[in-house]
């Protein structure tokens, strides 16, 4: 605080130009102190907030007379209130103008009268029995010119750099979107794992841009987080065109993320919503209960002792599961900042779908207005003797990634059993960290029932490039010890001994501990389109959810991404506001650092059309069903697998003659999308509305 003032009293001066960029910088790192200061445990809050917010305005007052005066500023920047960026939590709980905080001479006269204002307000704040949010401060922000109106044509965007506002500064990427004539600024990166949503698509239907490696979508009007793993909104920036350019409004300090907009918790309401599963859909879902605007009593059961963490990033790097805060989906003060009741350990013994209860195993009942199962999946074992020694290891949470760093050192012989995505994940990753690794599986390939034969025979090939050893068309029949060792026995007799056997064999829906709800015969729940089940209230999500798809088949989809998107939507079933599951569904996997994505569903493809070279594990793959493209996988070719998810969903694809013939090659798939955007909106339709200036 001290150190704020001091620079406050420096730059009192409206003489002194030449600390502008100073100014600048003092008035952003002010706002950063407010923002550590409101993420403090609440018991070390209310001295700290009070010195800070008393400090803030002298800071941001100093900051305004070194940066505002425009005839010095050829970047025009100007303060202006607004309620922007809640990801940094710049909020002030008072707004005081520069003439009430006044032109102290002294640094010391202006510390003494802070640490007394500062002392009232830490009163006030310890009293009080509730912490209320503080009005957010204004932040000061600029218009910059980044492009030509003719630059963004209707149905395209673009990414443009905003030049720095400082020399301490850096250049800033933002998005620019042109739907039906209307621009729209958002920020340019995915909030899942930063990728330019420039390189991804735009689907003018839904107003969303989709991230082009993991099928994140954003609203284009809001920033909030519509579809697939991205959390955490994008900011919007307001804009407009003038004189054939387009100017947008930017702060001077930029976040690449924000806190989507949420309803508070109101004390008042009855009614309990009850999520059963803290995993991708649980997390999704009470975050979308909020951002839905429901007030009452949420409760998120969950059987692990875990917050929600990113959980196909354990296949890939096992040393996150030493530390599982590292991948967490959302920290603790998140939920305690939502008012989200978190019970971690918590099993529940039934779920009664007829009378609205839940029972845990610790024999205590709760009775809510509304659930949702996102109960997952578990893996599945052998029905073999010897699957249940110690040293046969599924993997699922992170304490099956540190039993499997711990077996499998640098050096040791490690037999996988199972060679679809899991499997195969985890035979690359034991690769790398210096194992000898063997995998089994039942089909002559690896991935070759989702994937088909000619893929999956490359994909052996580039396994065994990198050292692995395939065994295909094989199963184990038998485990035993051998010692400090195991030993499989395969169909035709051949044994194979190892350290640690890993198996990726599928799993099961944990669905057993629900009563009064229809079922599928692999113990999933059977929903509707819009995820809600046979029972009142209840719905279910991800990998427990047999779903109606916009084909009117059932379906059953294990993939991530899905479930985080499922879990967003039955959230908004659960307030009253249904709406069908039409996303197409998307998946992707990480193996030696090439990267495979698939969207759609095609479990009984009779033709597999290739585009590219596959050897060179750079193709498209389209999966046909009786003339129907049904399914298409991609390697080196983003963003040809999201474009096919909005085609497919849209009902827009070409038939598998068109591209078996040549006559539609891949990169005509993303110029029928672009085409779909640019097409003049139906007169009768609503009007999208932008964020304007």
């Amino acid at each position: 605080t001290i150190w704020y003032l001091a620079c406050a009293s420096a730059l009192s001066s409206p003489t002194q130009d030449s600390k502008r960029s100073k100014a600048s910088t003092t008035t952003g790192k002010t706002l950063k102190m407010m923002s550590k200061v409101q993420r403090m445990p609440l018991a070390n809050r209310g001295f700290s907030l009070g010195l800070v917010q008393m400090a803030a305005p002298a800071a941001l007052a100093a900051g305004s007379r070194g940066v505002a005066t425009t005839k010095h500023n050829p970047t025009y920047i100007q303060r202006r209130r607004r309620n922007q960026n809640p990801n940094h939590q710049r909020q002030q709980q008072h707004n005081f103008s520069e003439s009430a905080v006044g032109n102290a001479s002294s640094s010391t006269k202006l510390l003494f009268a802070t640490i007394a204002a500062g002392g009232a307000v830490a009163a006030a704040y310890a009293t009080s029995q509730k912490v209320s949010s503080p009005a957010r401060c204004e932040a000061p922000t600029r218009f910059v010119t980044v492009a030509k109106s003719a630059d963004i044509e209707d149905g395209t965007m673009k990414e443009v750099m905003v030049p720095k506002a400082t020399r301490n500064d850096w250049d800033h990427p933002i998005l620019i979107a042109r739907v039906d004539g209307q621009l729209y600024a958002t920020g340019a990166s995915c909030s899942h794992y930063s990728a330019p949503l420039a390189k991804g698509v735009m689907a003018k239907d839904k107003m969303h841009v989709v991230c082009p490696w993991h099928n994140a979508a954003f609203d284009l009007r809001t920033g909030q987080p519509v579809r697939g793993p991205g959390l955490p909104a994008i900011p919007v920036y307001p804009v407009k065109e003038e004189d054939g350019n387009i100017i947008v409004e930017v702060p001077l300090e930029f976040s690449d993320f924000e806190k989507p907009k949420a309803a508070k918790r109101d004390p008042s309401d009855p009614r309990t919503f009850v999520v059963v599963g803290g995993g991708a859909a649980g997390a999704a879902a009470v975050d979308s209960l909020r951002q839905s605007g429901f007030p009452g009593k949420i409760l998120l059961l969950s059987s692990e002792k875990y917050l929600p963490y990113d959980r196909p990033v354990l296949s890939k790097n096992l040393g996150k599961g030493t530390d599982p805060s590292s991948i967490l989906l959302r920290e603790e003060e998140h939920f305690q900042e939502m008012e989200v009741e978190v019970r971690l350990g918590t099993t529940v013994k039934e779920l009664d779908a007829q009378a609205q209860k839940i029972t845990l195993t610790t024999g205590e009942e709760i009775k809510y207005d509304a659930a949702l199962l996102a109960t997952g999946a578990t893996p599945r074992s052998l029905p073999i003797p010897g699957a249940d020694l110690p040293g046969v290891l599924p993997l699922r949470t992170p304490q099956d990634a540190r039993n499997i760093a711990e077996k499998c050192g640098k050096g040791k012989k490690v037999l996988v059993i199972g060679s679809s995505f899991i499997g195969m994940e985890i035979a690359g990753t034991l690769q790398r960290g210096g194992c000898e690794v063997t995998v089994v599986g039942m089909e002559a390939y690896p991935f070759e029932r989702v994937l088909g034969k000619e893929v999956g025979a490359a994909m052996k090939k580039f396994f065994e490039e990198k050292g692995v050893t395939f065994i295909g068309s094989a199963s184990a029949t038998s485990i035993e010890s051998k010692g400090t060792q195991l030993q499989a026995t395969l169909g035709g007799g051949k044994k194979l001994v190892a350290d640690a056997i890993i198996l990726g064999v599928g799993v099961k829906p944990n669905g057993s501990m629900v009563k009064g709800a229809e079922m599928a015969q692999d113990g999933s729940i059977i929903t509707d389109e819009c995820l809600k089940t046979s029972a009142p209230n209840l719905f279910a999500a991800g990998d427990i959810a047999s779903f109606k798809a916009q084909s009117g088949e059932m379906m059953r989809v294990e993939h991530w991404e899905l479930a985080t998107s499922q879990g967003r939507l039955a959230a908004k079933g659960m307030v009253g506001s249904p709406q069908p599951f039409d996303q197409t569904p998307f998946f992707w996997t990480s193996i030696f650092g090439k990267n495979v994505r698939y969207v759609g569903h095609s479990a009984n493809f009779d033709d597999v059309v290739i585009e590219g070279d596959v050897s060179k594990l750079s193709f498209v793959a389209y999966y046909c069903e009786k003339g129907e493209i049904k399914a298409v996988a991609t390697m080196m070719r983003d963003p040809i697998a999201v474009a096919a998810g909005e085609l497919l969903r849209l009902g827009k694809m070409p038939t598998a003659e068109e591209v078996k013939s040549g006559k539609v090659k891949a990169n005509d798939l993303l110029s029928t999308l672009q085409t779909l955007n640019a097409q003049k909106a139906d007169a009768t339709a609503k009007p999208v509305a932008a964020k304007v200036l």
